[in-house]
């Protein structure tokens, strides 16, 4: 046991043991260590941002594709969708959406991966979206 501690050391969490042990820092070191710690976490709410404005613009767009056909249906339900102008703008427009929306999160991602310092080869990693 140490610093008056009513646990055993080795029993408490790596964090929890580190600043147990660690002799207490000054001022100016906890202040640039803080910073630090605002820094990071500035950067992780931006790439959280980038994944969500990138969301948020894919559901826009398929939205906007959505309403366009479902008008288009309305309006003349005899003809047919396979050689329709429209559908097929509204198709590409999806298709284009999606591969730009895969695009800006892999770059959100690599930005994320290089300020946390973990390796940029993708391994079975979560898609955002």
């Amino acid at each position: 046991m140490a610093s008056g501690s009513t646990m055993a050391l080795e029993s408490t969490r790596p964090r929890l043991r580190k600043s147990k042990t660690l002799p207490e820092m000054s001022v100016s070191e906890m202040k640039a260590e803080r910073m630090q710690q605002h820094r990071q976490q500035g950067l992780e709410n931006d790439f959280y941002c980038k994944c969500f404005e990138s969301f948020h613009q894919l559901v826009s767009t398929t939205m906007d594709a959505t309403q366009s056909l479902a008008l288009q249906y309305h309006f003349n339900p005899a003809s047919s969708p396979s050689g329709d102008p429209r559908l097929i703008r509204a198709i590409v427009s999806l298709r284009v959406a999606l591969d730009k929306s895969r695009a800006e999160e892999t770059s959100a991602e690599q930005e994320w991966k290089q300020q946390w310092k973990v390796s940029p080869v993708r391994q079975s990693s979560l898609r955002w979206l």
